[in-house]
């Protein structure tokens, strides 16, 4: 490919002041001759210092020092939406071979702004050579490439070859992409114990998606036996993190709970309160239908007492000793759009 067409632009002078400095840095100017001792010359006609003068140059665009926090430094800045000063503190490290600096110089050159090029094609330059170290990110990133043709042509053959490497390494996204996949047998054969098998796997290493899935084929005995105490077990785990989905059927199941007991109503319109606060289009609307006909049978200060449960609610954090799944949107409330689940 055309360097030019594929590098990454960094606009503006200050990328070009930090270049200087970088490469002063390796090769430090001499100092000036000093002065006679007996005739101090004024200070006026002292010769310049080599270089410009460093405090012209703005903090955040100086080179990495190259410490050991340099990209943990650029990890904060790309996270905070700083892609310039993340590019600067980062390239070294891809440049070294550094697969997460790689993968998050892919990432910048994917994204575009802060003063570097949008140019897909020079994400996956960077994302090829972090995949070549088999770095799970990298390699979900590749297949993403490939199945929507950006920065190549696509490739749906491709696309699973590096989906399939990226869920062998356990990277969960993968894992619920390649079930997903079984489930519907889009370019693979249909197979739904396959798909609850890698479901499975997403669940044990703690993601809140996988833990409602399997908690539906469970339940239903989808792709693998039916167990209903099981599949509540799931449910519950998905449901105190904070998926509509599982939310939803906690009310509609009611698991074990007398239906015609106060305490169910109570239960059953905060969890679908809850569910339709949280949920996408689809549970919205049923979690509201069936919210008003619960509603028929409550008193009033059964639901308001319903609805101070729904004030005082927050997702259960990770206990400790739990595995966690770092790719998990729902280890992190604030960031969880209310509305995003299913």
């Amino acid at each position: 490919m055309a360097r030019s067409a594929t590098r990454i632009r960094v606009f503006g002078a200050a990328l070009a002041a930090a270049a200087y400095l970088l490469a002063s840095a390796q090769a430090p100017a001499p100092a000036p001759e000093p002065p006679p001792a007996a005739t101090p010359e004024p200070e006026a006609e002292r010769p310049p210092l080599a270089g410009p003068p460093t405090a012209r140059i703005p903090p955040t665009f100086r080179p990495a020092q190259r410490g050991p926090d340099d990209l943990a430094r650029g990890k904060a800045e790309f996270e905070k939406g700083n892609l310039g000063p993340a590019y600067l503190l980062l390239l070294p490290h891809g440049q070294r071979g550094d697969a997460e600096a790689q993968f998050l110089l892919g990432r910048i050159s994917d994204e575009g702004g802060g003063g570097i090029a949008l140019d897909p094609r020079e994400a996956l330059r960077w994302y090829r050579l972090a995949a070549a170290k088999n770095f799970p990110k990298a390699l979900y990133a590749i297949a993403r490439a490939y199945a929507a043709g950006r920065g190549v042509s696509p490739d749906p053959q491709q696309a699973l070859n590096y989906l399939t490497r990226a869920a062998d390494a356990d990277f969960t996204p993968a894992l619920l992409d390649m079930a997903s996949l079984f489930d519907e047998g889009r370019g693979v054969d249909l197979d739904r114990a396959q798909a609850f098998a890698l479901y499975k796997r997403a669940a044990e290493l703690g993601n809140t998606e996988a833990r409602f899935m399997i908690a539906e084929r469970l339940y239903a005995g989808d792709g693998t036996a039916m167990d209903r105490d099981e599949g509540q077990r799931w449910y519950m785990a998905a449901g105190a993190r904070g998926h509509p989905g599982a939310l939803f059927r906690m009310a509609q199941l009611g698991f074990g709970t007398n239906r015609a007991s106060v305490e169910y109503r109570v239960n059953a319109y905060t969890w679908l309160t809850l569910a339709q606060q949280r949920g996408g289009a689809d549970v919205r609307a049923e979690a509201t239908t069936l919210r008003n006909e619960l509603a028929k049978t409550m008193i009033q200060v059964d639901i308001d007492t319903a609805m101070a449960r729904v004030r005082a609610w927050r997702p259960r954090p990770a206990a400790i000793g739990d595995v966690t799944d770092p790719e998990d949107p729902y280890n992190d409330p604030d960031r969880m759009r209310v509305g995003a689940g299913r």
